[in-house]
C-alpha cells in the first residue's frame, strides 16, 4: 500500500507540525464557547448571566471586589483590579480608607473594561467575612455608582479572595472555598434584582462555574424567575 511506504519520519513532522493548528482550534472553540453566557434567569426586569471566560467576558459600567477595612487590593479579583487599572484604583481607594464591613467605595475603573471599580467591605480585622456583610457590601457598592447611573454590574469569582491561608493554588481548595462563598454571593446578586438591566457573574475556572451554576439554579427553583435566551 503507497501509505505504508512514506518514512516514519514524514509521519512524525506531520504530527508535531499538527500540534500548533489543533492548539489554535481549541483556542477558537474555548473562545466561541466564553461568548455566550453559561446560564441566564431573568428577574424584575433584571438579567442575571453566569460567564465561564479566561477574560472578563464584556464590558461593563462597574466591577464589585472584596476587600477588608483597609481596602486594599491584595487578592484574586481584588489584585487583578489593582492591575488592570494601572494601580489608579489603589491610590483612590487608600484615600478613603478605613471602612467597616458592610460599606463600600468606588474607585477607578479600567478604559474600555470597566468604567468604575466598587470596593465591597467584606472582610473584619480578622479576615472573616458573613452573608449580611457580602450582600450590604455590594448593595452598597452598586448604590453609590448608580448616583452616575449604570445598567450593568460584573461579580467576579470571591473566592480567591476570600480564600484562608494559605493561598495556594489547590484546586480542591478552591473548590471547597467556593462551595462556601458561590451560594451567598448569588444570594446578594440576586438581591439587585430591578435595580440595574444586568448583573453578571464572572467564573474563570470551569469547575467552580459549576459551583455557581448549582447556586444559581437553587434560586430558580424556588420560583419568580424565568430562564433568558
Amino acid at each position: 500500500m503507497p501509505l505504508l511506504s512514506v518514512p516514519f519520519w514524514i509521519w512524525a513532522g506531520t504530527g508535531v507540525a499538527a500540534l500548533p493548528i489543533a492548539a489554535v482550534i481549541v483556542g477558537v472553540a474555548w473562545e466561541l464557547r466564553s461568548r455566550r453566557p453559561s446560564m441566564a434567569l431573568n428577574l424584575r426586569g433584571t438579567r442575571f448571566e453566569l460567564w465561564c471566560s479566561r477574560r472578563l467576558p464584556r464590558t461593563t459600567d462597574l466591577v464589585v471586589v472584596p476587600v477588608a477595612p483597609d481596602l486594599k487590593l491584595i487578592a484574586g479579583s481584588a489584585l487583578w483590579v489593582r492591575g488592570v487599572t494601572a494601580g489608579h484604583a489603589q491610590r483612590e481607594a487608600d484615600a478613603l480608607a478605613p471602612r467597616e464591613p458592610g460599606d463600600a467605595v468606588v474607585v477607578a475603573g479600567a478604559r474600555y473594561r470597566f468604567a468604575r471599580t466598587g470596593l465591597a467591605v467584606v472582610l473584619d480585622r480578622r479576615k472573616q467575612y458573613s452573608p449580611d456583610a457580602i450582600r450590604d457590601g455590594i448593595r452598597r457598592a452598586v448604590a453609590l455608582a448608580a448616583e452616575r447611573s449604570i445598567s450593568s454590574v460584573t461579580i467576579p469569582d470571591w473566592s480567591p479572595d476570600l480564600m484562608r491561608q494559605p493561598r495556594a493554588q489547590n484546586m480542591a481548595l478552591r473548590l471547597s472555598t467556593a462551595a462556601e462563598v458561590a451560594p451567598m454571593l448569588v444570594d446578594a446578586a440576586m438581591a439587585l434584582a430591578g435595580q440595574v438591566h444586568c448583573v453578571r457573574i464572572w467564573v474563570q475556572h470551569p469547575e467552580i462555574a459549576e459551583v455557581y451554576r448549582s447556586a444559581m439554579a437553587a434560586h430558580a427553583a424556588v420560583g419568580g424567575y424565568s430562564r433568558a435566551a
